[in-house]
Formats: C-alpha cells, sequence, structure tokens
C-alpha cells in the first residue's frame, strides 16, 4: 500500500478547517490542523509534513510570521508551502519567496485538491532547507525511528527541548527514505528498528553520499556489549537504556 502524504492545515477558522480536512482526508490525504502559527511550529517539531496549506490571515504570529520561522539561512522552506489567502492580488507578493504556490480564499476544494496534486508531484525531488527556524534560534534537524508511540513522542519532546526539530518514522526502512529525502543533521533509533535493525540502516545508509557521515544515535534497553559489536564509535553513539534525555545529550554530543 502506497504511503499516505501528510499534510499541514494552518487556519484559524474552524469551519474551513473541519471542511478541508474532512475534504482531503476522504481523498486519501493524511491531514493534521493547527488553528495558529505558534501551533503550526509546535506540530512542525513533532513530524514534519508533505506540504503545509498555510491561512495568512491569523492572529498573533500570524501566516508570514510563521513562514520566516520555517525558513532557512538560505531562503530555502523546510517543507513546500501552499498559501491560502483572501487576496487574490498575493500572486505579485509572492512571486519572490520560495513557496510553492497559493489559492485564493475561499478556497474551492476541488482547485485546492488539484493545486495540492501538483505541488507534491513537481516539488518532491526538490532540495529543502535543512533547518527549522523558531525565532532567532536555527533547530537542526534529526530523524528519529521508533514505533512506540508513547516512547516516540517522550523522545520528541526531549530532542526538541535540546534544540533539534524532528521527523519521526516508524520504521528502519522509513529512517532510510527520510535521510535520503531530508538529509538530516543526525539520525536516532533503537538497536532493534521496526522492519529493519539499526546495523542494516546504517549499511545502507552509509553507502550513500548524504548519509556517509552523518552522525547516528543507536539506543536500546539491553546493556549486553555484543549487541552493540557493529558500532563504530567514530560515527555511532550507543545508549544503553531509554531515558530520553540521555539520548537528546548523546545527540548534542554527536551532531555539532
Amino acid at each position: 500500500m502506497a504511503k499516505k502524504n501528510h499534510l499541514l492545515l494552518v487556519d484559524d477558522d474552524p469551519n474551513i478547517r473541519a471542511m478541508l480536512g474532512d475534504f482531503l482526508i476522504a481523498n486519501g490525504y493524511e491531514v493534521v490542523t493547527a488553528d495558529s502559527g505558534e501551533a503550526a511550529l509546535k506540530a512542525m517539531t513533532e513530524a514534519l509534513p508533505d506540504l503545509v496549506i498555510l491561512d495568512l490571515g491569523m492572529p498573533g504570529m500570524g501566516g508570514t510570521g510563521f513562514l520566516q520561522r520555517v525558513t532557512d539561512r538560505l531562503g530555502r522552506t523546510r517543507v513546500p508551502i501552499l498559501v491560502l489567502t483572501a487576496r487574490g492580488d498575493m500572486a505579485e507578493f509572492f512571486a519572490d519567496k520560495q513557496i510553492a504556490g497559493f489559492v485564493t480564499k475561499p478556497a474551492d476544494p476541488d482547485e485546492l485538491l488539484a493545486e495540492i496534486q501538483r505541488v507534491l508531484f513537481s516539488e518532491a525531488d526538490l532540495p529543502r532547507g535543512d533547518t527549522l527556524m523558531v525565532g532567532d534560534d536555527v533547530r537542526r534537524l534529526v530523524v528519529l525511528a521508533e514505533a512506540n508511540p508513547i516512547r516516540a513522542n517522550a523522545l520528541c519532546e526531549a530532542l526538541g527541548k535540546a534544540g533539534f526539530s524532528v521527523e519521526a518514522v516508524r520504521s528502519g526502512p522509513e529512517a532510510v527514505e527520510a535521510v535520503i529525502a531530508r538529509h538530516p543533521a543526525g539520525l536516532v533509533l533503537p538497536l532493534d528498528a521496526e522492519g529493519m535493525a539499526a546495523d542494516g540502516v546504517l549499511q545502507i545508509i552509509r553507502q550513500l553520499p548524504s548519509g556517509r557521515d552523518i552522525p547516528a544515535i543507536v539506543y536500546a534497553a539491553e546493556t549486553d556489549p555484543a549487541r552493540f559489536a557493529f558500532i563504530d564509535p567514530r560515527r555511532v553513539t550507543k545508549v544503553e537504556g531509554l531515558n530520553g534525555a540521555d539520548i537528546a545529550q548523546a545527540a548534542l554530543t554527536a551532531i555539532e
């Protein structure tokens, strides 16, 4: 079964979130909603979407503030951004900005669907920004492979507090895909990652130009040294135990 694309819909209007969210789910997408730029930033630190659908006219930091905070120092957005705006003359305003496109509000669902499909197809292989900016703090991206949802949430929180943005996936094969697609600053995964153990994941990644030198943190509840025998300590940090603070500290030490 093909993996569903993950969309983040950001709009302060609950009716729009409900209507468009239900419509997009019915058309085969996974949809997370946020009612503000601040909530959208939090969602971005927990799991990177394939596309953000962003309303500009929101209280607080608003859509423009959100855009500033998900743009890296090279001017690239971390993920494609599709802007919803009530102003039809905004196309010229965005001509020199790296957004994927815009749809005029009130958005026609079929028009929005067609634009989403265009963006996901046309921008799938384009280079993205490699950081998530929160205020003036540049947050380094790490890929976390953890199938246990409770543990994944705890690790995302610990890594976020340590200054990282996190793309969480469930399995070893998904971790390989995420490293290829996202070019993260580091990789965090359990010794017995679902679908492919850590040694298999690292063997594949080390054969890739983008993954040859990526720092990796491998953790396990057990302390049997033989289980960690494959680890090259120059490029992989082992953590014995499942404490989120310990794993986050190991990531800070390994990812300079």
